[in-house]
């Protein structure tokens, strides 16, 4: 049983590895006309360079723009492609794997973060501000835009899939088939695990902090769960600087690199920062101003005593993997820190666990899982038990006897939002916010001061991914922030990319006055917070946004008002914490 269950896992990684290759093949395979009329590549010229923000300015033919927040990887296109191909690659009827993989053909791949549109009077153009390149490309481009005066013509396109993460939780899983840790399986429910809770007070803000250190230090391991709104990255950043004062080596593992530069901004790592005993992988050109003193890590990992590696479960399972040397370097942290734990395999956590003395497993069992090709559409899926191989932070919590905490105070949530909230955390949950966001000046009914979550029901939908009216709905509100308070922060949210597109062109752009304007869908916001969201469901799908860990991601990330806007009635696709949230908010069927 022992065997079969491991070579199960070792299956899945393989498949799911299989599965992101046959997906990224039609790009490879098609023609590079073909995927630039479709929207999958992108081409344009850089227009401009900044060396004070770190971010590139692209023009592209409008029409043709690629998704805003979505991360791109990018070329340069020789002369050399161009005498082959010609001088237009909206025109070239050659494969993208010829061109991607031919030597000559390009210079550099980096990745690329399209921000917002640059408005601009020209009508057959679009520009898109980009950031997050790597480095020595951001250098390159720099020389050649600003101190060489060259025209250069980029392609934009989706990364190659992270295939090395697969192959290299395959192999240590395959290695490590005797680990217990991989056998685990949950012995209770989500519902019946009761961590020890652990609330802020004003007497003692650093009990939460004091309290994980202390079992780390009895334990060696314990899990924290942190719900939105916690506090989650300031309580990491206390118990990190203790270490890193004690002159002790720390990593930090994430899903996302903003995940990354979100803690080392925290206020308790502020002298590390500065005094340069922080570092990470992957290093972007626009990192460097947003946390200053930050260092690109070596390339081996391996940090001074008194410093801090940031890097994500992908870099850091090279070290686990085929071509690592685990065995010769466990331990070779004084704390290990999995964050965003809820989005790691069983296996990235068994692995990872033994690379400090001391581990801390952070994440919310409540948040969304990671990304899954085939999952509930795969019947093998369920034999191989996959689900407890996805969702490894709920396998170690409710299979394991490690200690347990999770906070119940919530400082981003108003007390009426976290009244809703704690339906998802056994109804112990609370606010300890002290200071509203003050809103005079606005329809006080989609602008309530005690916050909380509001629903409208648009309805008359014209097309499946978007409604006309609703998106007019969603512009007034928008100008009315930009009247009375263009000093907030508002996110649109919505389930699915199409959407997401569509929303982005219409109202993303440099034009707009608020201090920060997001367009994202519900699975790339876990970890935002803003003042004011809005999440829009249209006609396509809304059971799947209406998914409880999904819904609760999208629902906890305002600072007052969650404001629900559907195109179709949604009671009939609610499951039951979610069908309960609505129900305790009294306003399902509210008309505003």
């Amino acid at each position: 049983m022992t065997n079969e269950r491991i070579n199960n896992y070792v299956r899945f990684f393989h498949d799911q590895k299989r599965e992101v290759e046959r997906a990224y093949s039609y790009i490879l395979d098609s023609s590079v006309n073909l995927l630039l009329k479709e929207g999958i590549l992108n081409v344009g010229t850089v227009a401009s360079v900044s060396n004070n923000s770190g971010h590139v300015t692209i023009k592209i033919k409008k029409g043709y723009t690629p998704r805003l927040k979505m991360m791109k990887s990018f070329s340069i296109v020789t002369l050399k492609a161009k005498n082959t191909f010609g001088t237009n690659p909206m025109f070239w009827d050659v494969k993208f794997r010829t061109f991607h993989e031919a030597p000559g053909m390009r210079m550099g791949e980096s990745d690329i973060m399209p921000l917002y549109f640059k408005k601009s009077t020209n009508p057959e153009y679009d520009y898109i501000v980009c950031g997050t390149i790597d480095l020595d490309m951001f250098k390159f481009v720099s020389d050649c835009v600003i101190n060489k005066g060259k025209l250069l013509t980029v392609l934009l396109y989706d990364s190659y899939p992270p295939t090395e993460y697969f192959e290299n939780l395959a192999y240590f899983t395959h290695t490590n088939r005797s680990c217990e840790d991989l056998l685990i399986t949950p012995k209770i429910s989500y519902d019946e695990w009761q961590p020890e809770e652990l609330a802020y007070t004003d007497e003692n803000p650093t009990i939460i902090s004091d309290t994980i250190s202390e079992t780390l230090d009895k334990d060696n391991c314990c899990i924290l769960q942190g719900p939105p709104g916690t506090g989650k990255s300031y309580t990491i950043a206390q118990i990190i600087s203790k270490y890193l004062n004690d002159g002790k080596s720390v990593c930090v593992a994430t899903m996302a690199n903003s995940g990354l530069i979100e803690l080392v901004k925290q206020t308790p790592l502020t002298k590390d920062l500065t005094a340069g005993k922080i570092y990470k992988t992957s290093l972007k050109s626009d990192e460097g101003k947003l946390a200053p003193g930050i260092k690109a890590a070596p390339k081996d990992l391996v940090v001074p005593k008194g410093s801090m590696l940031c890097t994500t479960f992908y870099k850091l399972s090279t070290i686990v993997g085929i071509n690592g040397n685990a065995y010769s370097i466990q331990s070779m942290f004084d704390l290990m820190v999995i964050e965003e734990a809820s989005q790691a395999f069983l296996s990235t956590i068994v692995a990872f666990k033994p690379l400090g003395y001391k581990c801390l497993i952070v994440g919310d069992p409540m948040q969304l899982p990671p990304i899954v090709q085939g999952m509930g559409k795969k019947p093998e899926y369920d034999l191989w038990d996959v689900a407890t191989q996805v969702n490894g932070m709920s396998a170690f919590a409710l299979g394991t006897n490690i200690k347990s905490y999770r906070i119940i105070t919530t400082f981003r949530l108003t007390p009426k939002s976290a009244e809703l909230t704690k339906i998802f955390y056994s109804s112990k949950f609370r606010s300890v916010k002290k200071k509203y966001i003050d809103f005079d000046g606005l329809d006080s009914k989609l602008f309530p001061h005690e916050g909380g979550v509001l629903y409208k029901f648009i309805g008359g939908f014209t097309n499946q991914n978007f409604n006309e009216a609703s998106l007019l709905f969603i512009g007034e509100l928008i100008r009315s922030l930009e009247t009375y308070r263009s000093e907030s922060t508002l996110a649109i949210i919505s389930p699915f990319k199409e959407t997401v597109k569509k929303l982005q062109s219409e109202f993303q752009t440099d034009k707009r006055k608020l201090k920060e304007f997001t367009v994202e869908t519900i699975d790339r916001i876990q970890g935002m917070t803003v003042d004011y969201a809005i999440l829009y469901l249209p006609a396509c799908g809304s059971e799947f946004a209406l998914d409880e860990r999904r819904f609760n991601v999208a629902t906890s990330r305002s600072l007052s008002t969650t404001l629900i806007i559907s195109d179709v009635k949604l009671e009939r696709f609610m499951g039951h914490r979610t069908k309960r949230f609505f129900q305790w908010s009294g306003k399902m069927g509210e008309r505003f």
